[in-house]
């Protein structure tokens, strides 16, 4: 699943492609991907932003026929949605659910694409995001201002489960999935089935900060590619390659030489080192 850097990624990618132009028709292929509730019009809107909260990829619509009137393509991934842009129109494939029609200086359209189909996009209006439960309920953005320590440490004090379910806890903070969870628990040297109250003042600064720098190392190694990731252009990221810990079950450990090891924690597959994290 495409987790913060994947969609910071894809965002800042199409960013350039498509800001500015107008959708002017949309074909539905598969109308259960699309939740349209207010049955708003799929053509005349003009994009205006791209912006991120968590997984979630958000465009900022304005109706070309009314200025005053906005709108909002909340898009999720799940597992493995793709949101592919192109220059020229291809034959779509069975995995295409919706293709989007835009305008501008040239022609060019915008496909969503999934394997699984568990990806959905749906139009609200404008700043929906407030309305919306899933958006609603998230927690800071772990890389603003916004996460304070404060507000983490009061958090996982509360807190009876894991530290590796506390992080993967959408309401505690944004974006943070398997993966990056994984690795910044490794960087801090906290073992992941430990109950999150059980934390230190001293780790949870550990922790806060290794979350913020593997997170910002990720969106600049272009995101984690392993199957279905790739950005806006289609290109996959590389930050696999730089993975301490996930994935690398049985393999040795960068820091002591011991194996590293996979268990499941919060009903997750999860990696670490027990030698190096405590």
């Amino acid at each position: 699943m495409p987790e913060l850097p994947e969609v910071e990624t894809i965002r800042r990618s199409l960013v350039p492609l498509i800001k500015g132009y107008e959708i002017i028709k949309t074909d539905i292929f598969h109308p259960d991907v699309l939740i349209n509730a207010g049955k708003r019009p799929l053509r005349g809107w003009l994009i205006t932003d791209l912006r991120r909260r968590g997984k979630y990829l958000l465009i900022d619509l304005i109706n070309t026929n009314k200025k005053h009137s906005g709108a909002l393509l909340m898009i999720h991934f799940r597992m493995t949605g793709k949101l592919l842009h192109r220059t020229e129109e291809i034959v779509p494939t069975k995995h295409t659910h919706i293709r989007f029609h835009l305008q501008g200086p040239t022609k060019s359209w915008l496909d969503f694409e999934d394997v699984r189909r568990f990806g959905r996009i749906w139009l609200l209006a404008a700043f929906g995001e407030r309305e919306n439960p899933g958006l609603a309920g998230l927690g800071p953005e772990p890389l603003s201002e916004d996460w304070t320590y404060q507000s983490f440490r009061e958090k996982i004090q509360r807190r009876k489960t894991s530290i590796k379910a506390t992080l993967l806890d959408q309401t505690v903070v944004a974006g943070i999935g398997n993966i990056y969870g994984d690795e910044a628990l490794f960087l801090a040297g906290i073992n992941p089935q430990r109950k999150a109250s059980s934390l230190s003042p001293e780790e949870t600064i550990k922790l806060q900060d290794a979350v913020r720098f593997v997170l910002t190392d990720g969106i600049g190694h272009r995101g984690t590619s392993f199957r279905d990731y790739v950005d806006g252009l289609g290109g996959k990221g590389y930050f696999q390659q730089f993975l301490k810990v996930y994935q690398r079950e049985g393999q040795k450990c960068a820091i002591c030489g011991n194996q590293i090891v996979k268990k499941k924690v919060a009903g997750r597959g999860t990696h670490f080192c027990p030698h190096c994290q405590k």
